[in-house]
């Protein structure tokens, strides 16, 4: 739901607002009040169908406060904007007046501002006069090089003391908007907003009940036309690699895992608010269900796929076609893996991890953001639990993680009782501000790993050194078996379970209670012990299921799906130019939907067995004979079969 602010509401300034306004609406007094406002009519207001209020609906899980909002980041969409600008103005002036407050005049922030005699404040600058620029922001929290050059569009110092500003603007904001919806009577956990991807945005969200993110992968850019979506850097979920997508693309190249785990917040739920991607890759399985077994590795709480529709009517979604790119009910990839993905998390047949990774961040860490600050979220949760603590009462960790990892913007954490501790520091100085070196953290027993210059080893943004010595460290340590972490370039969960390779373009579960493969098929998959498909497709996923059993291999009725590339069979692709330097794809669907069926053979380590395939509703398609053989029985499929379900019995 949103609330559009129009001129009768008695706004502070002339001139109409537009749809969807960001971060000015975490400031202005009035724009808050009428939230406020909103809220209480929205949230009050009785159903008369149901008979209840949405603050009395059990159906309902958690109330969001904002979408996608901060007030670090947006700024930059709308500056030409002439109904804004007076927002904008204000924005700048509460910032100034926290710099006097923390400074006490211009010459105090000057000096401030002054490293090795540069001074990062213009010459035409004054907090006195309001004058001080802020830091634009734009979809995510802009990057800082904390050992930038201090005299460079932003400087360290005055994003630190945006950031500052941003975390203590925004924390005040969802306080009041928290107590305003616990005030009318809101019971369930509250949301602060999403899409959070930097330090200082996650810690200024930190007051809510439960966290939240948004994460997308392939997500067009809006708006579209004629059925034609134009892609940045359309890509092979399968085939993308955590640990070397950010070397061209930067922070802006992640994954929906590596993003989801920025807002994980050590003792706070989580749920994954929004995520999805979107069927304009020609084979796009792997996403949906590789990000349901990570957040069961992970131990997350909860998993909401954007499954939009564009109408609300009835006879105008046709079964044939995909009119909007958005809509999830004709994405056959999605829909047939379905089932799969809900028993994956709600039966938890893929188990959490039994190791936790502790992801420190200091006080100071909160203040800069390096262009690499993705990096652990690359790793670490592809293979344990991770979770990110705020050292906001001093800078000594005392928590009971495995590992303790430091988030390593500035040096000098501390990570104290930590049994086994990961160390590097992008900065040697242990404040944005460089007044003073880091000392060196003492041990204080257990086992320690240090990088001596974390920038010669994932600088460039290729974090497989990193991962490589980690899960040498957490080996050697017992405190992952051997054969997992980042071994022969592919990530194993530390329980084995998961295994993604996406260099050669596969992943696959194994697990006693499912099997799952997806991408370019090897000559044979097997699928728990008494099933192996060889496939000729180019790209499948198969997923297995038991029916009658709890686990696989006990089973005698079991479901099959296999699905490979999916979407409308005219769609076409065409190179575009958007931004230089960068390459855009654009998407037109067309024709009618089709879907690639496994073209092969099943062979079962059964004499008995029956294949069927089934429609979307479970209905029969057709049987598929079997052929005895020496082991059991083969099923022959010629990929002319106009279904992804099959029901396997096995005598």
């Amino acid at each position: 739901m949103a609330r559009a602010f129009r001129p009768g509401d008695g706004l502070d300034y002339p001139g109409d607002l537009p749809g969807s306004l960001k971060c000015f609406t975490m400031i202005n007094e009035r724009l808050i009040a009428l939230q406020e406002e909103y809220a209480r009519e929205l949230l009050c207001h009785v159903n008369p169908y149901t008979g209840l209020a949405l603050i009395d609906d059990p159906a309902v899980m958690t109330v969001q406060i904002n979408n996608e909002d901060s007030v670090i980041k947006g700024t930059a969409e709308l500056a030409d904007d002439p109904a804004v600008r007076p927002y904008r103005d204000e924005l700048r002036r509460r910032f100034n007046d926290f710099l006097l407050e923390r400074y006490g005049s211009r010459e105090g922030l000057r000096e401030a501002w002054t490293f090795e005699g540069v001074c990062a404040l213009g010459v035409d600058e004054d907090p006195v006069a309001g004058t001080v620029s802020v830091v634009e922001g734009g979809f995510f929290q802009p990057v800082n090089e904390p050992m930038g050059p201090w005299d460079g569009e932003v400087s360290p110092a005055r994003y630190a003391d945006w950031m500052a500003f941003g975390i203590e603007a925004n924390r005040s904001f969802y306080r009041r908007m928290k107590d305003f919806l616990v005030g009318i009577g809101v019971r369930v956990p509250i949301a602060t907003s999403n899409l959070v991807a930097g330090a200082a945005d996650v810690f200024g969200h930190s007051d809510a009940d439960i966290m939240e993110n948004n994460a997308y992968f392939n997500h067009p850019l809006l708006p579209y036309v004629d059925n034609t979506y134009v892609v940045g850097g359309l890509a092979d979920y399968v085939a993308t690699n955590p640990l070397t997508m950010q070397k061209d693309a930067g922070p802006l190249r992640t994954t929906l895992l590596s993003l989801g785990s920025t807002a994980v917040i050590a003792g706070k739920p989580f749920a994954l608010s929004e995520w999805n991607e979107y069927g304009a890759a020609p084979f796009h399985a792997t996403a949906a269900v590789h990000t349901t077994a990570y957040a069961c590795l992970n131990n997350w709480d909860a998993l909401i796929l954007y499954c939009h529709h564009t109408s609300e009517d009835a006879d105008d979604q046709p079964d044939d076609e995909i009119l909007n790119l958005f809509d999830a009910y004709n994405d056959v990839a999605l829909i047939s893996q379905w089932g799969f993905m809900a028993a994956l998390f709600l039966k938890g047949l893929v188990a959490p991890a039994p190791q936790r990774a502790d992801l420190v961040y200091t006080a100071a860490d909160l203040l800069t953001l390096p262009t690499r600050h993705a990096m652990p979220h690359t790793f670490l949760p592809y293979v344990l639990e991770m979770r990110s603590v705020f050292l906001t009462e001093g800078d000594s960790y005392d928590r009971d993680a495995d590992v303790a990892v430091t988030a390593g913007f500035m040096a000098g954490a501390d990570l104290g009782t930590a049994p086994h501790r990961v160390r590097y520091a992008w900065s040697p100085y242990a404040d944005p501000h460089r007044r003073e070196l880091a000392a060196v953290a003492p041990e204080s027993g257990g086992r320690t790993l240090d990088f001596a210059d974390i920038s010669e080893v994932a600088g460039g943004g290729d974090y497989r050194g990193f991962a490589a010595a980690v899960t040498k460290a957490l080996t050697t340590w017992n405190v992952i078996p051997a054969g997992t972490g980042f071994v022969e370039e592919r990530l194993v969960s530390s329980t084995g379970e998961l295994d993604f390779d996406p260099d050669n373009a596969r992943f696959s579960i194994d697990t006693p209670s499912c099997a799952y493969f997806s991408g370019a098929p090897t000559p044979e998959v097997r699928l728990g012990q008494r099933i192996r498909v060889e496939s000729a497709n180019e790209r499948m996923s198969l997923a297995l299921l038991p029916l009658d059993a709890a686990r696989i291999n006990d089973a005698t009725e079991l479901l099959l799906t296999a699905v490979g590339k999916t979407g409308m069979d005219e769609t076409t692709y065409t190179p575009v130019d958007v931004y230089p330097g960068f390459e855009f794809t654009a998407v037109k669907l067309a024709g009618k939907v089709a879907a690639d069926t496994l073209a092969g053979v099943i062979h079962v380590s059964a004499h008995s067995a029956e294949l069927v395939a089934l429609d979307p509703h479970g209905d029969l398609v057709c049987t598929i004979p079997g052929v005895p053989t020496a082991s059991g029985t083969r099923f022959d499929l010629a990929g002319d079969i106009p279904a992804v379900n099959y029901h396997l019995t096995l005598g």
